[in-house]
């Protein structure tokens, strides 16, 4: 799952650089056939897989309730921002939907893939829980997907042309690969140790990493210090403070996840500095390369993809959702994968087709919004894909009081740091 705070900063900070990379109308046509791409993989996914239940073959079916019926809201946003957008309708209100859906969609896909697929029902064994590799691979399968793309181009009258790295472009390509790959494998990894929940009120806390980041670089560097006013901190300070709140809630609840809480938070925690660094290089990518969203994910994709092997060949991790089985690196898991039931992995390279969609269309969408929209729209989907998967069943409130205080801690979080990017983006 790629995510988008690691996308957002070089899609605003180039903004009219990407939209004169290419002409208006392309680029809104391009992004319609993005739409409609994404639109048609989930809902034919869906139909594979329910199809796959009704024969019988229920192992690679979704354990609570089929794909799509999970991903009904968020299909919904996305067809009818689909709808409104392509007949010229409100353009801010359409992005916002498909903002909406795409990205909350996203995350419950990759929740079901890590944590809920049926891998052996006799065994009782759920998910892929290989959140390095699988980001490798979404990274080899979004580059080869990418270079079909190319190649098909040179059939047409117009072929798409690539931007060309040069001198320095490469180190800062690689840098930001290198980071990226932290991020977003990082990220997986932890959403395959706890609740959705707690990924998403710690990956909230972003802002406070990035200031952390930005500062020290700046020593190292020289550059300039990232300004944050008292009441930025105090809004910052806040928000972290709700979602320790959170996670001393949850942690009240009896779910198999409990099990590694301590080691997925520290997991998250990583993830969100290594976001940060993301973020401040992703600032000067924006800033130095003319890279438009479809150029950044394909010259990326192959240094990430390779960096993410390492981790996965070398890290050894509980698998709680495999009874009975001991710590396993990711290549282990791959094994065992193949022995007992390879048709699951259709899952891991259907994700990296759709996290390359995902990817481009976030570039795309999030530089047509104004700062203060794209502020609003990423914390409202955080909070929404917290409600969406307590509702959906992938998830439990704790019981008594300490549902009420997880719930209030979630709303302080959210309220805290979308009045913190408020005041950033005046």
């Amino acid at each position: 799952m790629v995510q988008a705070e690691a996308i957002s900063m070089p899609a605003q900070a180039s903004r009219q650089k990407l939209r004169g990379h290419r002409p208006g109308r392309l680029a809104r046509q391009g992004s319609l056939h993005v739409l409609i791409t994404l639109t048609a993989a989930f809902a034919c996914w869906s139909i594979w897989d329910d199809e796959t239940a009704q024969a019988g073959d229920v192992s690679t079916a979704f354990v609570a309730t089929h794909l799509m019926k999970q991903l009904a809201i968020c299909a919904v946003a996305l067809v009818g921002g689909l709808a409104i957008y392509s007949a010229g309708g409100p353009e801010t209100p359409a992005i916002l939907m498909i903002y909406f859906g795409a990205q909350t969609g996203m995350n419950l896909y990759m929740k079901n893939v890590l944590s809920k697929i049926e891998v052996d029902k006799e065994e009782g064994w759920k998910g892929i829980p290989m959140g390095f590799l699988l980001t490798g691979i979404q990274q080899f399968v979004a580059f080869m997907t990418f270079a079909c793309f190319l190649l098909a181009s040179r059939l047409t009258s117009s072929p798409y042309q690539a931007a060309r790295l040069k001198g320095n472009d490469r180190v800062y390509v690689l840098a930001f690969s290198l980071a990226f790959a932290l991020n977003i494998g990082l990220n997986n990894f932890s959403i395959s140790l706890v609740a959705i929940s707690i990924n998403m009120i710690i990956r909230s806390c972003l802002p406070v990493a990035t200031a952390a980041t930005q500062s020290i670089l700046s020593e190292i560097m020289g550059t300039d210090k990232m300004k944050v006013s008292l009441r930025q901190w105090v809004l910052m300070i806040g928000g972290v403070t709700c979602a320790g709140i959170a996670t001393w809630a949850k942690s009240h609840s009896k779910s198999e996840e409990s099990a590694n809480l301590m080691l997925g938070i520290g997991v998250t925690v990583l993830s969100i500095f290594a976001g940060a660094l993301n973020m401040v290089l992703a600032g000067v990518m924006g800033t130095s390369l003319k890279l438009n969203p479809l150029d950044t994910t394909y010259h990326m994709a192959l240094p990430a993809g390779i960096a993410l092997l390492v981790p996965s060949i070398l890290i050894s991790h509980p698998v709680s959702q495999w009874p009975g089985q001991e710590n396993m690196t990711d290549w282990e898991v791959l094994k065992q994968l193949l022995d007992r039931n390879p048709y699951v992995l259709l899952h891991v390279f259907t994700s990296g087709v759709l996290s390359l969609i995902y990817n481009s269309l976030q570039y795309t969408m999030v530089h047509k919004l104004s700062a203060t929209h794209a502020t609003f729209a990423g914390n409202f989907n955080k909070a929404a894909t917290i409600a969406l998967s307590l509702f959906l069943g992938l998830e439990a409130l704790p019981s008594g009081l300490y549902g009420k205080i997880f719930v209030l801690a979630i709303l302080g979080n959210i309220t805290a740091f979308t009045a913190f990017s408020a005041s950033k983006a005046k």
